[in-house]
């Protein structure tokens, strides 16, 4: 709640002096995350050389406070998981923590008892959160999220099944195209990166090659070669971190960054977005995230 709010609540339950301000208890309230946020962390359970981790980061904005020099930024959060066993969750705001990397491997190591843990990094492929991945001091295995991929697939089998063809050589381009977007997402699924490579370039050359007679067609098909230009460029960005998402699935393993953003809904749109009636500045966010 905003600290006015909370002032007013203590008045109303306890015996508080009357020099009691919103400002004094910002104050104490940031000196005393500064001393959360400083501690050592402890040390998890006896360390298993065998067990398989899972760091699943996301991003979320926060509004910015009026005075302050952004509307609104960026507050990074995620959960770290074994298979049977609670998650950990945390957030913080990068621009506050320089040290983001050495923070997020002391996490890591603390929580796993490991040096060296097997773990997978699973984010969106955005806002440079695979960089932060290749930095950690270990070699995790970056795995792209499988729902903004099949999403991204999503977008272009709509376009081809709303394009409307007036004549025969549209109407083939149309069931071509719907036979390889739908070969796509399966090549997708079991981490044949080079056959989807191959699948988007046919996509591509048949919406360059087509005559549309109409200009309806004509918008449809541009709109199809702008997104699947886009998929390629996400996919090249990412490279790397397509994987054989069917046997990870079999596998049992997280395949999305839905642990991520169950996070993001915990820590960010509860405390500081959904019927919050106030702004925040990245240093009064970055102290506020530790759950």
């Amino acid at each position: 709640m905003p600290y006015r709010q909370v002032v007013h609540t203590l008045r109303e339950f306890l015996p508080v002096s009357d020099t009691l301000n919103h400002v004094t208890v910002r104050n104490r309230a940031l000196r005393a995350a500064s001393r959360i946020d400083g501690d050592e962390l402890t040390a998890g359970d006896d360390a298993r050389p065998d067990a398989r981790w899972t760091l699943a980061i996301d991003g979320g904005f926060v509004r910015g406070r009026r005075n302050s020099e952004c509307s609104s930024f960026e507050v990074l959060t995620g959960r770290l998981a074994e298979k049977g066993h609670p998650p950990r969750a945390f957030a913080f705001v990068r621009r506050e923590l320089p040290d983001a990397v050495d923070r997020l491997a002391q996490l890591v190591r603390s929580i796993t008892n490991n040096d060296h843990p097997k773990l997978s990094v699973i984010t969106d492929g955005a806002n440079g959160l695979q960089t932060i991945a290749s930095q950690l001091p270990f070699t995790p295995k970056s795995v792209l999220d499988w729902f903004h991929i099949s999403m991204r697939v999503r977008y272009l089998e709509q376009i081809a099944k709303g394009l409307r063809v007036t004549s025969e050589p549209e109407n083939a381009a149309k069931h071509k195209l719907t036979a390889r977007i739908g070969k796509l997402r399966w090549c997708f699924w079991h981490g044949n990166a080079a056959k989807a490579a191959s699948r988007m370039r046919e996509i591509s050359t048949i919406c360059r090659s087509v005559a549309p007679q109409t200009p309806q067609a004509a918008d449809s098909l541009a709109q199809l070669g702008y997104r699947v230009r886009e998929l390629v460029a996400y996919v090249k960005a990412n490279g790397g971190s397509t994987i054989n998402y069917g046997k990870l699935y079999r596998e049992g393993e997280p395949i999305s960054t839905a642990m991520a953003e169950s996070a993001v809904n915990q820590i960010l749109n509860k405390r500081m977005c959904k019927r919050q009636q106030m702004r925040w500045s990245p240093r009064g966010a970055h102290r506020s995230d530790a759950p």
